[in-house]
């Protein structure tokens, strides 16, 4: 019998293995220095306390054992309105620490650390991706410059959990290897459901990748969607104990139905500003929260969808308007508290474009799943208010394409300027 070829990552040679490690030391400095030396108007102290669902709930968790009141305005009850594994972190951080200030640094202590992780891992990725690291050290430098210190948020560990899966699902094509990295994908699942978007499509990229006999594809397929199966449904199961439901997370309905209303606008910067935002979501308005305890968490997400729904039906014109603009605000966001990071996101992005037009040209297996997803993953934030946080899960998947067009051009640079040379070194010979 042929042996089916393999895919595997390029050889990680000590001198890649420095550079990884030399990132991960810049990426630490660099969260010091924007903890302690911010830029930017309005630039100060890291967000992390009151209104923040993640952090109530842990202290929540820490408090009284329960997984529940999410909201800064009243106590709701149990709750799915956000996933569970950064919380429950966050808990155990707050009942070994106690004092407020040490869980603050503690998280973010581990939002730079995690950060560190995702810029020496880059190069690796681009290495999977390439054959080539050079665009992930580019892509690591953007990554410097714009990873967010959002210690209230899961943001920094579902990009570093996505590019684990990414090097998890290359490294190994046995059954057990495929079983561990379903587990891993539950549990990135359940720091950010929408990860499935990424996750799933690059492990149906590596098995045709692979180009293994069919059943061995769909054994390794089935052991990586059962795992992962596994772990989601034990979090759906207690949703159905505690909510009489067995869904993943019920903050949809409350999501779409605060941002498309007679006063939204389209990014949630300027509705917070406006305060649109605040009186049609629970955490701030009393009367949502008091509706929301008389009707359970589910079945006022799903009245709110219906609502929510019933108004973009009634007004097409203004919500093709919100979601042209959030669109725009996706990709290139509003500048905020550091509008530097933000410039520095719109220039990877144009950047990024003639980059997948190279990768398309020459024919980079990886296009496909690298535009699939850009194309895919962002459809659902098209549709409510727009945040720079929700861009960070696939940022990276921008920053690669870029770094492969910068390196592009910088070697046909190079190469112009070595026919230059050679050039003007024949017509000496001449002379």
């Amino acid at each position: 019998m042929i042996a089916a070829p393999q895919v595997v990552a390029p050889h990680w040679s000590q001198y890649d293995a420095r550079i990884s490690f030399r990132l991960f030391a810049a990426g630490a400095v660099a969260g010091i220095f924007q903890l302690y030396y911010p830029f930017g108007s309005g630039a100060g102290e890291i967000e992390f306390g009151d209104g923040f669902e993640m952090l109530a709930i842990a202290r929540n968790v820490a408090a009284h054992g329960t997984f529940a009141n999410p909201f800064l305005i009243d106590k709701t009850g149990p709750t799915a309105v956000v996933p569970p594994i950064y919380p429950l972190v966050l808990a155990a951080l707050t009942w070994l620490l106690s004092d407020a200030g040490l869980v603050s640094m503690a998280a973010v202590i581990g939002c730079i650390s995690v950060n560190a992780l995702v810029a020496s891992w880059l190069p690796r990725i681009s290495s999977l991706f390439y054959g080539d690291p050079i665009p992930g050290v580019v892509a690591a430098v953007f990554w410097l410059v714009t990873a967010p210190l959002m210690p209230s948020w899961d943001t920094s560990y579902t990009v570093a959990g996505l590019l684990l899966l990414c090097l998890l699902t290359a490294s190994s094509q046995r059954t057990a290897g495929w079983t561990l990295a379903g587990l891993a994908t539950g549990i990135v699942g359940l720091l950010n459901p929408a990860s499935i978007l990424v996750s799933l499509p690059w492990a149906a990229y590596m098995l045709a990748r692979w180009r293994l006999p069919w059943k061995q594809t769909a054994k390794q397929g089935c052991a990586l969607l059962t795992s992962s199966m596994l772990i989601v449904s034990l979090w759906a199961l207690r949703n159905y104990e505690a909510l009489g439901a067995p869904v993943v997370r019920t903050n949809m309905g409350m999501t779409l139905y605060a941002s498309n209303n007679p006063c939204a606008k389209s990014s949630l910067i300027e509705d917070a500003r406006d305060g649109c935002y605040q009186t049609h979501h629970p955490n701030h308005s009393v009367t949502e929260a008091r509706l929301l305890q008389s009707m359970g968490e589910v079945e006022y997400d799903r009245q709110r969808v219906a609502d929510a729904k019933r108004w973009i039906s009634a007004n097409p014109d203004r919500f093709r308007e919100l979601t042209l603009g959030r669109f725009r605000e996706f990709w290139f966001p509003i500048p905020g508290n550091r509008a530097y990071m933000t410039y520095v996101i719109w220039l990877a992005t144009l950047l990024s474009i003639p980059g997948l037009i190279l990768m398309a040209k020459r024919r980079e297996p990886v296009t496909l799943f690298v535009t699939a997803v850009l194309l895919i993953y962002p459809l659902m934030y098209y549709v409510v208010v727009t945040d720079v946080r929700y861009r960070y899960p696939v940022l990276w998947l921008s920053f690669l394409p870029a770094g492969y067009f910068a390196l592009g051009v910088l070697r046909l640079a190079r190469r112009g300027g070595c026919r230059q040379a050679a050039g003007q070194y024949n017509t000496g010979l001449q002379d």
